[in-house]
């Protein structure tokens, strides 16, 4: 059985992503003039696929998120994941956004949580 993996340019987050939420999908990239036509046949000119990785974290000290947040903060990020198709693998994705909230403070440490974000292949 293969364990859970979530790394970002090398550096291990999967202990920053709450149980359950690593969501992986794949798209495809369709060329022009795929779709159906006026007699409702699909037409198909797939280009090639995608993945894409959506996940949520658990509750995180503050240098634990800011570690991540400058883990994502690149232009694209070298991600090892678990791949629902290839096992653990390594590919090169980009995300446009990160969000999260103040928790609070609990024995004089900042916590954050509902930390999400998106991570799509180049």
């Amino acid at each position: 059985m293969a364990l859970v993996k979530f790394s970002i340019n090398g550096v291990d987050f999967t202990d920053c992503i709450k149980r359950g939420s690593l969501l992986w999908s794949r798209y495809d990239l369709e060329k022009d003039g795929s779709g159906r036509s006026l007699d409702t046949y699909m037409h198909r000119h797939r280009l090639g696929q995608k993945r894409k990785l959506k996940m949520e974290c658990r509750r995180l000290t503050d240098t634990r998120a800011r570690q991540l947040a400058l883990a994502l903060d690149p232009e694209t990020v070298t991600v090892t994941y678990n791949d629902m198709k290839l096992g653990i693998t390594t590919k090169t994705f980009y995300g446009t956004e990160l969000n999260g909230g103040i928790w609070g403070v609990l024995n004089n440490v900042l916590y954050w949580d509902g930390i999400d974000f998106d991570l799509t292949e180049v």
